[in-house]
């Protein structure tokens, strides 16, 4: 019989989130054991793992273990070496960014601008950046599953059946009117691969079948058959309450962690309360996902 290990799982008491103990990353899990660690997932939307040491590999095959891993859009941001592997950093090298320096800086999901944004995204903390003993770089997670149940039974018959169209240039559009766009634009090659694209307003969840709300401001930017005036308001309201502080988890990183969050129900932000010589590297791994429907 396969070895199972008992892990706990520490809800976070929000809206998302929990810390999972008990789970050595580097060290394969057998199936019963992934199964509770799949489980809490879903359950929660974003798992923390916390005081891990795993190298590149083995969060690769980590990732695996949730499903086929995917590549980020924009190829010169990879670790060497390793292509499933995209840096979040703030360090240079030669005068450029290793690394993706904005990442996360406006609420999001990751890749919605895609046909088949990642299922899910997994970020391992290999160096934090600290001034005056306190760990800088927060991540806001909020539960659009949450944000959607809190709807109104009118709202949520408005929204029905809508489809909203994201774009990758509408987001860092957004973000550069913010201050916080800091990447190169994408190659010919990417670039064909970044047309907009639609996607329900409201989210189905492929495994779980719970609904969430699935819009951004400023990567969406507009609703099939709407007046752009009238969509844009509609998507501002649903963003704004989506992103309501009743639905959030707020992570404090440590070195050595690593999470996983659920884009098929979570956003997130990330707080860039840090520049150099504060250094900030994350690696990110990402899970192959469907079409939203």
């Amino acid at each position: 019989m396969p070895e199972v290990t008992e892990i706990n799982v520490l809800p976070s008491g929000s809206a998302c989130g929990a810390e999972v103990r008990g789970v050595d990353i580097s060290r394969p899990l057998s199936e019963p054991t992934f199964a509770q660690v799949r489980g809490a997932f879903f359950e929660h939307g974003m798992l923390v793992f916390r005081d891990q040491s795993i190298s590149e590999r083995q969060q690769i095959d980590f990732t695996a273990r949730f499903g086929e891993p995917d590549q980020y859009v924009l190829s010169e941001y990879q670790a060497q070496g390793y292509p499933e592997i995209l840096l979040i950093s703030n360090l240079q090298r030669e005068g450029k960014n290793i690394g993706l320096a904005d990442a996360g800086t406006t609420w999001h999901t990751d890749s919605s601008y895609l046909p088949t944004p990642p299922l899910a995204t997994l970020l391992y903390a290999r160096e934090v950046p600290m001034q005056n003993g306190r760990v800088l770089g927060d991540t806001i997670f909020t539960s659009a599953a949450a944000a959607y149940d809190a709807l109104t039974d009118a709202t949520k018959a408005t929204i029905e059946g809508l489809t909203a169209t994201h774009w990758y240039h509408g987001k860092h559009q957004a973000r550069a009117k913010l201050g916080r766009s800091d990447r190169n634009a994408p190659k010919p090659s990417e670039a064909e691969k970044l047309a907009p694209v639609d996607h329900p307003i409201v989210r189905t969840h492929p495994v779980t079948g719970r609904k969430a709300l699935y819009v951004a401001q400023g990567e969406c930017i507009g609703i099939a058959g709407w007046d752009e005036d009238k969509a844009l308001a509609l998507i501002d309201e649903l963003a704004e309450h989506t992103v309501s502080t009743a639905f959030h988890y707020r992570h404090r990183w440590q070195a050595g962690d690593l999470v996983i969050w659920d884009n098929c129900q979570l956003q997130h932000l990330a707080i860039k309360d840090y520049a150099l010589p504060l250094r900030r590297l994350m690696h990110r791994t990402q899970v192959k996902g469907t079409a939203p429907f």
